[in-house]
């Protein structure tokens, strides 16, 4: 089972890094701006310009101590060359190592125990970013009607406006002031509290421009021409707790990642490998394994979203290596069309749960030219006649045959 533990931020006002005595370069902002629309779209949001507001409240999009050099010195960071991160001063004298860390101001106690509590992750830019993400997905459940997951917590901030005056922008301004601020009331305080939130993330969307941040949403527009869509590529969303994701380098293209299963009811990690076919087709699915390096999970269980659908798919991880399928499946040719794989497979023990590259094949219709077999260490993958799927409009002129049975991998 997995042991999630209690996120805490910062109190600190909003206005305590709203600006900074050594204000970081337009091309240190851009390439901030950036990595917080990117890693925020590898977990699902595609509205990062909300994530951009709260690293401008906090700390002006400082992560590193010498980017604002009144803040204190905390730990080293990956992110700051070795040199020590951006840490508040607003809990008292440096000395005594209590201030939030990082672009996001995150804060467990001391340095020591915030590092503890998030993990070493948290002194790079991208681990403080992914677990901001994750906080407020948290939030959002506990005060967002409708909000009862991950996916819903995605769609409500996915669609808040970036627009002075839109309601939802300014239930998401309260909803920071509140569990980042702990600041819930009408005061006069809390409502400057959660203006600049407000206006921090108007500020970074008007700064970059809306095509710039269109481009979270954008980043898979169709089947990858090679028709792989391997992992943290613009076609796959990793959800959830980043603690709970473990990087690997093995697997196709030697990379691959993992978390532990449960027997809860939903899920707490999934990934989502998002297929935009475009048009209607039938299209062949294979899974990437490793013969059960990492993959150890004996019930990994794909559910395959597709033509108002879904079909679910039992994988014994440890059967195979390499691209092993999941089957034929009609596609609409939507953007609501997906594979994805939970945690919570049911595991009587607590396994390994492998992600890895998910490969899309093209059907051929009776009287195309076969090509060979493609391979994969020595083993023949595609499972014969099937063509990869390149651009779009290949894809489109693909016929659909019989489709074959789902089955079950022992």
């Amino acid at each position: 089972m997995k042991v999630l533990l209690i996120l805490v931020l910062a109190s600190c006002a909003v206005e305590d890094y709203a600006t900074t005595d050594q204000p970081l370069s337009a091309a240190k902002r851009a390439e901030r701006l950036t990595q917080i629309r990117d890693l925020g779209a590898e977990m699902g949001m595609d509205n990062a310009a909300l994530l951009g507001g709260i690293a401008q409240s906090e700390t002006g999009l400082a992560h590193c101590q010498s980017e604002a050099t009144y803040a204190c010195m905390g730990p080293a960071s990956p992110s700051c060359g070795g040199a020590p991160i951006i840490a508040g001063s607003a809990d008292g004298p440096c000395s005594l190592e209590q201030g939030g860390l990082g672009m996001f101001q995150f804060d467990a106690g001391t340095y020591a125990q915030t590092v503890a509590a998030y993990g070493d992750d948290v002194l790079t830019v991208e681990g403080n970013t992914a677990l901001a993400v994750n906080f407020v997905v948290g939030k959002a459940k506990l005060d967002i009607a409708g909000v009862t997951d991950w996916r819903s917590a995605m769609a409500w901030m996915n669609a808040v406006p970036l627009t002075s005056g839109a309601p939802e922008l300014d239930a998401w301004a309260q909803l920071l002031a509140c569990r980042y601020n702990g600041c819930c009331s009408t005061s006069a305080t809390c409502t400057s509290r959660a203006n600049g939130y407000r206006d921090n993330a108007l500020a970074v969307y008007g700064e970059m421009g809306a095509a710039f941040w269109a481009a979270a949403a954008n980043r898979c527009p169709e089947v990858p021409a090679d028709g792989v869509i391997d992992q943290r590529s613009g076609c796959y969303v990793a959800a959830g707790d980043p603690r709970y994701w473990r990087r690997e380098p093995t697997g196709y293209a030697d990379s691959s990642e993992w978390t532990m299963t449960t027997t809860a009811a939903a899920p707490a990690n999934y990934a989502e490998w998002r297929i935009r076919a475009n048009a209607a087709v039938t299209l062949h699915l294979d899974v990437h394994l490793d013969g059960g390096v990492h993959g150890k999970s004996t019930m990994a269980h794909y559910e395959i979203h597709h033509a108002g659908t879904v079909d679910t798919v039992t994988i014994d991880q440890t059967s195979g290596t390499g691209f092993v399928p999941l089957g034929d499946f009609a596609f609409a040719g939507g953007a609501d069309e997906y594979v994805t794989l939970g945690d919570n497979t049911g595991d009587p023990v607590a396994s390994e749960l492998l992600f890895d590259a998910l490969r899309v094949v093209g059907e051929t219709q009776p009287g195309d030219v076969t090509p060979p077999p493609a391979t994969d260490g020595g083993c023949a993958i595609g499972g014969g006649g099937g063509l990869l799927v390149g651009v779009t409009a290949g894809v489109a002129a693909l016929g659909p045959r019989r489709r074959r049975r789902v089955r079950k991998l022992a």
